[in-house]
């Protein structure tokens, strides 16, 4: 991964509006309109550190610890297939 090709990601990412009731779900950001989770997703794919996204296959994960998200890509339509927040291990202690 490098910067030019997270920026083109960023800018042209998509998603269906399932796709946003999903990640509105799986991030807790119910209260968001569908303007604002594309927003919020673009902040998380630009804040992600380089060596934080991981390309495997045909799909690259962006692991962002700023705004508590993994978000799966995928490589060639840049379509966001899933939104998670990251499980915090110390929960379980």
């Amino acid at each position: 991964m490098n910067e030019t090709l997270r920026i083109s990601i960023a800018d042209q990412f998509r998603n269906t509006s399932l796709g946003f009731l999903r990640i509105k779900k799986n991030l807790n950001i119910s209260n968001f309109a569908d303007n604002e989770i594309e927003y919020f997703l673009r902040k998380i794919i630009l804040s992600t550190p380089l060596e934080n996204i991981e390309t495997k296959g045909k799909n690259h994960y962006f692991k962002c610890f700023k705004y508590n998200a993994i978000l799966t890509i995928n490589a060639n339509t840049y379509t966001i297939i899933t939104a998670k927040q990251i499980e915090n291990n110390l929960k379980n202690i």
